[in-house]
C-alpha cells in the first residue's frame, strides 16, 4: 500500500472538504499561543487517497482558551462537549470539533478518569488503534508516536499499546477491530489482537444496543466485510451477541447481487440476509433499531412466501403491496443464480423502474357522489381498489371515478 505523506497541506486540499475553513481555526488556535493539528481519521484517510468525511482538531489549549481564541478570530465557538474538553469551532458555516489534549488518570470501562495535558504523546497513547493516533499540524508534517505509518502502509490494525488494556477500557473495541480491519487490513488479523479479542468475545453482550447496532451496520458493508463476518462466524464472535445472524451464504450472495447489479451496500438489507428465518425481531431487539430498520429487516427476514417473478402484472402487484424498497430486498435474498435467473434479472429491473402508484380516489370522492361516510363507504373504496389492481393499475382518476359511480349506481 503506497503511503504518501504530504509536502503541505496545501498537496491535501483536493481531497480534504473545508480545508480552507479548517485552515482558520488552526491559524485561531496558533493565533492564541497554541497549536492544533488534524486527528484520527482524516489523517489516515487522506494519506490513503480515501474520501475524508469528517475533520477532527486536536489543540494543546485548554476548554476556555479555546473559546476565546475562536471568538478573538471572529469565529464562532460552541461548546458541544466542553466537559471532555470539545468545543465546536464554526468557520465559514462549517463545525470542526477542537479537542484538548487529555491523558487517563483513571480507566474503567468505557468511561476514564481525564486530565487536560500539553502532551501530544500522552494523548496519542490513550486512543484505540496505531493508524488512529496520526496527527498532522498545519505545515502537513505528520507526527506518528507510535507505528501508525507502518501499520498502515502494511495493512495492519494494531492496537496502541496493550491489546487487551485497549479493549478492557471499552469493549466495544472488540467489534472496532473487526470493522478496522475489514476497512483497512491487506492480511491476517494482528496476533495479539485476535488473542485479546477472542478471550474477551463474551464481553459483547454487555454493551448496549446502539454502541452494537452502530459497529455491526458499519461492519457489514465494510471493504472486507462479508470475509470478516464469516471469520467472526468461525470464531464464535458473532454468536457471542448476535446468535441468530449466521447465514453466511445468503450473505454472499446479496453482496455480489449488489455489487453486479451497481447497488449501494445496504446495511439493513446485509442484515436480512444473514437473519435465521422468523429471528427478526430478536435481532432489532439485541441491535436497538430504528422503528423503520426494523420493519424493514422483519419484512425482508420473515416466515413469508417467495417473491413471485411468474409475470409483470405479479411483480407489480407486489411493488404496490411492499413499496420498491421492500420488494427490491426481497428480490435481492429470494434470488437463485443459476441458467433460469433471467427471471429475476427481469424482476429487479421492474422493481427499479416501475415506482409504486398510488391509489387514485379517497373517502371523500365517493362522500361527493352521495354515499355516507361509514362502512359502507370503505368497502366500496377498497372494491374499486381491487378492480384498479386487476386492470394492473392503469386506470387513471377519471376511471377509476367513472367505475365508482357505475358501482354505486347498481
Amino acid at each position: 500500500m503506497r503511503i504518501t505523506p504530504p509536502r503541505d497541506l496545501a498537496d491535501w486540499r483536493r481531497n480534504w472538504p473545508h480545508a480552507g475553513a479548517a485552515e482558520k481555526v488552526l491559524m485561531a488556535l496558533e493565533g492564541a499561543g497554541g497549536e492544533g493539528r488534524f486527528v484520527g481519521g482524516c489523517v489516515r484517510d487522506a494519506l490513503l487517497g480515501r474520501r475524508i468525511r469528517d475533520i477532527d482538531i486536536a489543540t494543546n489549549l485548554d476548554p476556555q482558551a479555546v473559546i476565546a481564541a475562536l471568538e478573538a478570530a471572529h469565529l464562532r465557538a460552541v461548546p458541544t462537549g466542553i466537559k471532555h474538553g470539545t468545543i465546536t469551532a464554526v468557520a465559514d458555516h462549517v463545525g470542526f470539533e477542537v479537542t484538548t489534549l487529555r491523558h487517563d488518570i483513571e480507566t474503567y470501562g468505557r468511561h476514564a478518569k481525564v486530565a487536560f495535558t500539553d502532551d501530544w504523546q500522552a494523548d496519542a497513547a490513550r486512543r484505540d488503534l496505531s493508524m488512529n493516533a496520526l496527527f498532522c499540524d498545519a505545515a502537513g508534517t505528520i507526527h506518528d508516536y507510535f507505528g501508525g505509518l507502518a501499520d498502515l502502509a502494511a495493512g495492519r490494525v494494531r492496537f496502541v499499546g496493550d491489546a487487551a488494556q485497549r479493549m478492557d477500557e471499552d469493549y466495544l473495541r472488540i467489534l472496532r477491530f473487526f470493522r478496522f480491519h475489514a476497512d483497512y487490513a491487506q492480511g491476517d488479523f494482528d496476533a495479539a489482537a485476535i488473542l485479546a479479542a477472542t478471550q474477551r468475545r463474551h464481553e459483547l453482550k454487555r454493551l448496549s444496543g446502539e454502541r452494537l447496532r452502530q459497529e455491526t451496520l458499519k461492519l457489514l458493508v465494510a471493504r472486507r466485510g462479508i470475509e470478516v463476518w464469516g471469520e467472526m462466524l468461525m470464531r464464535d464472535f458473532a454468536a457471542a451477541y448476535l446468535p441468530w445472524a449466521t447465514s453466511q451464504d445468503r450473505l454472499v450472495k446479496v453482496a455480489a447481487l449488489e455489487t453486479r447489479l451497481h447497488l449501494k451496500p445496504d446495511p439493513i438489507r446485509r442484515l436480512a440476509a444473514l437473519a435465521v428465518t422468523g429471528c427478526g425481531p430478536d435481532i432489532a431487539e439485541t441491535l436497538k433499531l430504528s422503528n423503520a430498520e426494523r420493519d424493514r429487516l422483519l419484512a425482508a427476514s420473515g416466515i413469508r412466501a417467495s417473491f413471485d417473478i411468474a409475470d409483470t402484472r405479479i411483480v407489480h402487484r407486489q411493488i404496490y403491496v411492499l413499496g420498491n424498497d421492500r420488494a427490491r430486498d426481497q428480490v435481492l435474498l429470494d434470488w437463485e443464480p443459476g441458467p433460469g435467473e433471467g427471471g429475476w434479472h427481469g424482476a429487479f429491473e421492474i422493481v427499479q423502474s416501475w415506482p409504486r402508484p398510488t391509489f387514485p380516489l379517497a373517502g371523500r370522492d365517493l362522500i361527493k357522489l352521495g354515499l355516507a361516510a361509514g362502512p359502507e363507504l370503505g368497502a366500496k373504496l377498497a372494491e374499486i381498489e381491487q378492480w384498479w389492481i386487476d386492470g394492473d393499475f392503469t386506470a387513471d382518476a377519471a376511471a377509476c371515478l367513472a367505475e365508482a359511480k357505475k358501482k354505486i349506481a347498481r
